[in-house]
């Protein structure tokens, strides 16, 4: 409980991950809320004619910038920290390295395993309310699913395995696979970009490159849309939502953002330090702005292909999805890991402050829980609904996400607690010895 509630930091820490962290899993949390109430308590009449046609809507409807947020962090810390220790060290030894993969997957795949069992096999068991039989058909096929391919789940394959994707136990362990397969390569890129710099940026970039050139190429042979909001083709989410070539280019921006202060992250905040306040004011103002402004045309920019998907069937432009696939997530990766820059330098100002809050590092340690169970929890809640949300949708959607979003902290809390704490504190002993 001590740990859980610590808001002690440590020198070197980058504080604003941990608002960063919290406010995108408050993200995802808010678009499944939308998506499983809508299809679990009925509502598309009103979804069609009236949320799908305001422009703040698309805050929910395109959230997925949320999950590259987590990749960009992922690639991002890794690196921050790998960094420190081989310019600690110098090298890491074989046993290191072992210990660095072994103290990984420990530490997601106990808690992962836990949240398999709840999922796949219990909440199918507590379900009662009139809706139960159709969420219950839901929960039993997640059930068999997890009969079927858990193992595919604990290798962290499941998002080859079944390659289209929509047989999966625990339907979010996609982006789990994908962050661990990243992991395993990500040494790569790191360890060139701590010894041999120029080498190191020129293979970074050249495989976000790679990543979007594939992002383009599917896009256009299968003719998808720009995003599965403006798509009518359903194999968009197997073709290029799950599949780690091309969700990496989030994470190998977030690698290249930590590599591109090297050690020289002191000398740089010191050199900030000492500028003038307006100066660091005239040269952050403009960077904050555009960044901003390319994050509000990511998740904005879709609004007109969304409309006419929806109210005309009519696709967007090629041009529009080859660009919007092959660009949207380095887009956004790319102004999320500067701002992450400006704050780590001095130059966030009171966003800074805000990210930084100390009350964030409560949540943040909480965030792997609440994505490993909100889904699980929304779809038991789904069960237990007594009537439609259509009487008024804005006022009841919005208390029932608080609500969720409170039951899901307070759940994350005790899989923390009782399982990923102790996990942690077990498996550190043993890591220690081998840092």
């Amino acid at each position: 409980m001590e740990t859980l509630f610590s808001t002690s930091t440590k020198p070197g820490q980058v504080l604003c991950l941990n608002g960063i962290r919290v406010l995108s899993i408050n993200w995802v949390v808010l678009g499944h809320s939308y998506l499983f109430s809508f299809s679990f308590m009925g509502g598309f009449s009103y979804l069609q004619t009236e949320l799908l046609k305001r422009r703040n809507f698309m805050v929910i409807l395109n959230g997925f910038p949320s999950v590259d947020s987590f990749f960009a962090l992922s690639g991002f810390l890794v690196t921050y920290l790998l960094l420190k220790q081989l310019a600690k060290r110098g090298g890491l030894t074989p046993l290191q390295w072992i210990a660095f993969y072994v103290h990984r997957y420990l530490r997601l795949t106990i808690p992962y395993l836990v949240a398999m069992l709840i999922e796949g096999w219990l909440y199918r068991f507590v379900m009662t309310g009139p809706r139960a039989q159709q969420v219950t058909t839901t929960a039993a096929s997640a059930h068999q699913m997890c009969e079927k391919y858990w193992y595919t789940n604990l290798l962290y394959i499941n998002n080859f395995v079944p390659w289209k994707g929509n047989e999966a136990c625990l339907g979010q362990g996609w982006y789990l696979a994908n962050d661990m397969q990243f992991f395993l390569i990500a040494p790569i890129f790191i360890v060139l970009l701590f010894g041999k710099p120029l080498i190191g940026l020129i293979g970074t970039v050249g495989a976000t490159m790679c990543s979007a050139i594939t992002a383009a190429v599917i896009t256009a042979y299968y003719h998808l849309g720009p995003a599965s909001n403006a798509d009518s083709n359903q194999d968009e989410f197997w073709l290029l939502y799950n599949k780690p070539w091309i969700r990496i280019s989030p994470y190998l921006v977030g690698i290249l953002g930590a590599g591109s202060t090297g050690n020289g992250e002191e000398k740089i905040t010191a050199g900030v330090k000492a500028l003038p306040e307006w100066l660091k004011v005239m040269c952050a103002t403009p960077i904050w702005a555009v960044t901003a402004a390319v994050q509000y045309g990511v998740v904005f920019g879709l609004y007109d292909d969304v409309q006419g998907v929806m109210e005309h069937q009519k696709s967007a432009s090629e041009i529009d999805s080859v660009s919007y696939q092959s660009l949207a997530k380095i887009a956004w990766s790319l102004s999320l890991t500067v701002q992450i820059l400006l704050c780590q330098c001095g130059l966030g100002g009171f966003i800074n402050s805000l990210l930084s809050w100390s009350g964030w590092q409560i949540l943040s340690r909480l965030t792997y829980s609440v994505f490993l169970l909100h889904i699980g929890l929304i779809t038991v809640l789904a069960g237990q609904m007594r009537h439609p949300l259509s009487l008024n949708p804005d006022f009841e959607f919005g208390v029932l996400y608080l609500g969720i979003l409170a039951i899901s902290y307070l759940s994350a809390a005790v899989l923390y607690l009782t399982v990923e704490q102790p996990v942690a504190n077990i498996e550190g002993l043993t890591y220690r010895k081998n840092r």
